[in-house]
């Protein structure tokens, strides 16, 4: 792990004596957190470590102090239990042109087997790859023997790519990377998502019209509707570009499997969506096929590219 860490600041982020980093966590991340900042100091003085209280969801702020601290630091590492992403405190930092890691929840094993442990031009090439397909697509298909069947429009949309090397001012990634991802229109998707991993949940099943889910078996998606209309919105899909990460359980590396898609609910403003809301949660679906302008570009998860 101290490998790794080191390779983190040295080479994917390339963090200069002059940078101020700052570390954020919270009282359940703090250990691993502290690893990453014993090795920060042998870098500069200018390293800070705060934790906070654990936030309840994904994409609820950090408290005003901390957030004031993003703002005014180089170097963000927001290793935290929930995912600060899809904040209002990290879009405020990346336009200070700060540098941002998420690593919400990371596991050990992402670490000593899985994301973290690739070669990082290995991702970055992937990456690329398939982006030039959908750089500039309008319409998206996705399809699974899982009974995935959904439609959306991405025309006028900006194609991200997340990938391990982070060196330029105003950028974020996730940490293990390796996926490239849209916000889609927001009233263009239609059809039916099922995830095989929802937040520790199976099977989960969204059906959608015009963008927004009006029906799940998903136990946590209906308590959070409950109470936040606006996190029934689909607001992102991402193709998994990372060789080395594993189906475990955590979305943080689930996400980049090589082979599957995500789609996530809730905030999309950090990506250039329009959906507003202190919530932001991905599913994975394995083993998809994906048309991009009627092309078929992935089926049952391998790549035709």
């Amino acid at each position: 792990m101290k490998r790794v860490i080191e390779n983190i600041f040295t080479n994917l982020l390339n963090i200069k004596p002059s940078e101020k980093i700052l570390i954020v966590t919270d009282k359940k991340m703090e250990n691993l957190a502290s690893l990453f900042y014993s090795e920060a100091k042998k870098i500069n003085n200018y390293s800070y470590l705060v934790s906070m209280e654990p936030r309840k969801v994904d994409g609820e702020e950090p408290p005003k102090k901390i957030a004031n601290l993003m703002k005014n630091s180089d170097v963000i590492l927001a290793i935290t239990t929930k995912s600060l992403t899809h904040t209002k405190a990290v879009r405020e930092s990346l336009k200070n042109g700060a540098r941002i890691v998420s690593m919400p929840n990371i596991q050990k094993f992402s670490f000593v087997k899985g994301g973290l442990t690739v070669d990082p031009h290995v991702v970055k090439k992937l990456v690329n790859k398939i982006y030039k397909k959908v750089f500039g697509s309008e319409k998206i298909e996705v399809k699974s023997k899982n009974g995935t069947e959904v439609k959306f429009d991405v025309k006028g949309r900006e194609w991200q790519k997340d990938e391990p090397i982070i060196h330029d001012r105003g950028r974020i990634i996730n940490l293990p990377a390796g996926e490239v991802f849209v916000a889609p229109l927001e009233k263009s998707v239609n059809g039916k998502i099922v995830f095989d991993y929802f937040d520790g949940e199976k099977k989960v099943f969204l059906k959608i019209k015009n963008g927004i889910v009006f029906e799940t078996n998903s136990k946590l998606l209906k308590k959070v509707f409950k109470k936040l209309k606006k996190a029934r919105q689909v607001a992102e899909f991402g193709i998994g570009c990372n060789p080395k990460a594993k189906v475990i359980g955590n979305t943080l590396e689930d996400e980049k499997v090589f082979g599957t898609i995500h789609f996530a609910l809730g905030n999309n403003l950090t990506f250039g969506g329009k959906n507003k809301v202190n919530f932001h949660k991905d599913g994975i679906v394995e083993k998809p096929t994906v048309i991009v302008d009627g092309e078929k570009i992935i089926e049952n998860g391998e790549w035709l590219i």
